[in-house]
């Protein structure tokens, strides 16, 4: 045989390796199409995932109606894609550190819930795969503060299932509507307060820097920089943060409790007793509040003295897909089915846990709902808590300075500079 001939051969079935190629992609392009005209959930960031064959995943969620929903969610997905999934409960709060044994010895979860402030521990420890399947479309949909939380380094990890923040409750019989500023609640404590009766117009959790940030935050301070991602630039000391601090040092006189004399089981307790009109709380409060036979209702907080809406702190729950999933594709083909809108809306109704999709706010659950989209109103208002680790050093110093703040009629500036300081020698310490 000639060298050419043998040359020339080579280059034939070459072309038809590529004929048979490019035969193959179109037919798995043509699949994916009627895939896509059969699933109703195409459109939201699934279309054109292939799940591996012979796939079958395990989810980790915490206990109650969450893991009630992802098990309803795993036999719609299973008859869907006739993948099979299996739902354990797996505390969300405990799920990164479980995975770090459990991913390596190869008996952990496909995809786990947790909350977005574990997502900086997640990333650095190589655990979660980048969600790469929401379009620009479906980020579209999502309120940014949940894309935020679900980010880290500018890149997009997490498929978020649910958003927390707290608004401000009301009781209907003490407040005939909702104070919509800071300086209506002054003037409606002036005239309601009984502190020898331990009645109080206003309360909530002083010494907890979750709460308390909203101050802060509302007059342009923060925590970290470039959205609460860089630690080496903490802005808790700087002159907005300061300027909301002396505004939050100025409500002791309505409310002239020591920190330590409030949390927040007494702080409800005071409210469902009717002694209290007005508290700060989460979505977690309804049932509690609604089994007190309370008139109440729920609104974003105040403005403040400077006009603008206190920012408060928010905590995103998402679905995160493991780094160490035999089928990422089929992990993340169920973590964007799960949180499809046609599934939140399930949730909502399973959990009652706030949606984080903008485009829900229309749905007629919600909009019929005026507590449910008080609270969405105030995730308008919100920053997700830093998701960074260096946030661990954070609560305790801050804390302290808030204590001194109110307890002690310290100067905020002075205070919040040394509470800094603490931070960055204990940031400094753990490199």
């Amino acid at each position: 045989m000639s060298k050419r001939f043998f040359i020339s051969m080579l280059m034939v079935s070459l072309c038809i390796m590529m004929l048979l190629s490019a035969c193959g992609v179109q037919h798995a392009t043509s699949t994916s199409s009627e895939a896509g005209g059969k699933n109703a959930h195409q459109g939201e960031g699934q279309a054109g995932l292939q799940p591996e064959k012979g796939a079958h995943l395990l989810v980790w969620e915490s206990k109650g109606p969450e893991l009630d929903f992802l098990k309803a969610v795993a036999e719609d997905f299973e008859q869907e894609y006739g993948i099979g999934v299996k739902v354990v409960a797996v505390p969300s709060i405990d799920a990164v550190t479980k995975l770090t044994t459990d991913g390596p010895a190869g008996i952990g979860a496909d995809v786990f819930s947790a909350p977005h402030d574990h997502l900086g521990n997640a990333v650095m420890a190589g655990l979660v795969l980048q969600n790469d399947v929401y379009d620009e479309q479906m980020k579209h949909q999502i309120m940014d503060s949940a894309l935020e939380g679900v980010s880290y380094d500018g890149v997009f990890y997490g498929f978020p299932t649910a958003i927390d923040t707290y608004a401000l409750y009301y009781n209907k019989k003490l407040l005939s509507k909702a104070p919509a500023t800071y300086q209506e609640l002054i003037r409606f404590a002036e005239t309601y307060n009984d502190p020898k009766n331990k009645q109080y117009a206003f309360m909530w959790n002083v010494g907890q820097l979750y709460q308390s940030y909203s101050f802060l935050a509302g007059y342009g301070g923060y925590i970290f920089g470039s959205g609460g991602k860089d630690a080496g630039d903490i802005g808790l000391s700087n002159a907005e943060s300061i300027a909301g601090a002396e505004f939050f040092q100025s409500l002791k006189k309505i409310l002239p409790v020591n920190s330590n004399d409030m949390n927040d089981n007494i702080i409800t307790g005071f409210f469902m007793e009717g002694k209290t009109a007005a508290i700060i709380g989460g979505p977690w409060l309804m049932t509690d509040v609604k089994s007190a036979g309370i008139d109440f209702g729920v609104a974003p907080l105040p403005l403040l003295p400077n006009g603008e809406h206190p920012r408060s702190m928010s905590g995103i729950r998402a679905l995160y897909v493991s780094s160490y999933t035999e089928y990422p594709v089929a992990a993340k083909l169920f973590a964007s089915y799960a949180t499809s809108r046609k599934n939140l809306v399930k949730r909502y109704e399973m959990t009652t846990q706030l949606p984080p999709r903008q485009d829900m706010m229309e749905e007629p659950i919600i909009k019929g709902n005026a507590n449910a989209l008080a609270f969405l109103e105030q995730t308008k208002h919100s920053a997700p808590m830093p998701s960074i680790p260096e946030m661990g050093n954070v609560w305790v110093p801050a804390g302290a300075a808030l204590a001194a703040i109110w307890n002690d009629n310290q100067q905020p500036g002075e205070v919040l500079k040394k509470a800094v300081e603490q931070i960055n020698t204990a940031i400094q310490t753990k490199k």
